[in-house]
């Protein structure tokens, strides 16, 4: 979209800028019936920049969640947010965690270095999904599920307040809903992107897809990536390592199965267990540098997580469909931590033992094993002269 503003000799800027306000207060008949002048402004575009402005557009047209049924955002009876992929790459929303942070009417609760709680119309949200598959957030421990990379991701849907239709029973916090990428391309695609930002971050992914049939009715994708970075916060190192593998096959002209793999191992050097003390002994604020890390040398805190997942979809005539997906995940987490509690001397820096103040160390470790299945039909039908 490019703008031309032609301005008499000597003209003061703000008269021009005071014609475009007119211009665009005007309704559209008079605004374009009038004669042209000097101080018109002519409005022009073409193919080439409604392309590229497609390209770059953050929204979505259509998306099932919050019903299941495939409509436009307008049409959806719930308060809908979809961060799509192309959001994601330029703002660098590299986590689940990033970009729930940056939702509208979603707000963070940092616990420590490495946690963070998400909370929507006053509620902890714990119903999450992938691609429809219902599964749970517990924060009483550190499984990572906020963690998870999107690069693997083609849009993150956040619907907020209860999603009976999507999740089943959950408190009305929000549902958001992770869809992978699947390999829809019939000729050979990829990409390779490398970052370098502060704190020494570094972060590789790679993307590839082909077809593995000479028709192309059975394809491939890959997704691998690796990032490594410091910290604000001392001593504090971070690394992962993600990969991702799905085959869509057209069995038929209307049938299509998918199966997929995806793995993620994050590593955690020396990360805080809980937060500051705000006071001292004494009743006054604490005041420490802003890299202050209350953590032990010896602390880590590591996790990985692995996904199973098929989906199959059958399509049938006038609209209609029916869908089945399944999934296993496990989750592990292993960690050592230290937890400070109290307050301190102002002078020493010390605890006061007897009153059962200081650091605390635990040795935290844990499995989750998951199962998922769902399946549904969906289309449309006439009634009483209306499509329903």
């Amino acid at each position: 979209m490019s703008f031309v503003v032609n301005t008499r000799k000597n003209a003061l800027p703000h008269r021009s800028l005071l014609a475009m306000c007119v211009c665009a207060a005007l309704p559209v008949s008079s605004a374009f019936a009038a004669p042209q002048s000097e101080d018109t402004v002519l409005v022009e575009a073409s193919a080439d920049n409604a392309q590229a402005e497609e390209s770059q557009d953050y929204s979505v047209k259509t998306t099932t969640t919050g019903t299941k049924l495939l409509l436009v955002p307008r049409d959806i009876p719930q308060s809908v947010s979809v961060i799509s992929q192309q959001r994601m790459q330029d703002q660098e929303l590299n986590t689940i965690g990033e970009v729930l942070d940056n939702t509208t009417g979603v707000s963070a609760s940092r616990i420590d270095s490495h946690r963070t709680n998400f909370f929507a119309r006053g509620f902890f949200i714990s119903n999450f999904a992938y691609e429809d598959m219902p599964t749970f957030l517990d924060n009483r421990w550190n499984f990572g599920d906020t963690a998870g990379d999107t690069a693997i991701f083609e849009k993150i849907e956040v619907v907020r307040g209860a999603a009976g239709l999507m999740s089943g029973t959950g408190n009305p916090s929000a549902y958001v809903n992770m869809v992978r990428k699947h390999a829809d391309s019939k000729e050979f695609k990829g990409s390779v992107s490398a970052t370098y930002g502060s704190w020494d971050k570094q972060r590789y992914v790679m993307d590839l897809q082909a077809p593995l049939t000479e028709s192309g009715d059975v394809r491939g994708r890959v997704i691998a990536g690796y990032q490594d970075n410091d910290s604000w916060l001392e001593r504090n190192h971070y690394r992962k390592k993600f990969v991702y593998g799905v085959v869509d096959a057209d069995i038929t002209d209307s049938t299509t199965l998918s199966l997929g793999y995806d793995y993620q191992e994050n590593e955690e050097d020396s990360p805080t267990w809980g937060g500051f003390p705000s006071l001292f002994s004494d009743g006054s604020r604490t005041d420490f540098r802003r890299g202050f890390n209350t953590a032990a040398d010896w602390a880590y805190s590591n996790g990985d997580s692995s996904k199973v997942f098929a989906n199959l979809t059958q399509r049938f005539g006038d609209g209609w469909e029916m869908k089945v997906n399944a999934m296993h995940a496990e989750t592990n987490f292993d960690g050592k931590l230290m937890y400070i509690d109290g307050y301190p001397d102002k002078t020493t820096g010390l605890y006061d033992a007897s009153q059962f103040q200081g650091a605390w160390g635990g040795w935290n470790r844990g499995e989750r094993k998951q199962d998922s299945v769902d399946a549904f039909v969906r289309g449309g039908y006439d009634l009483l002269g209306r499509q329903h």
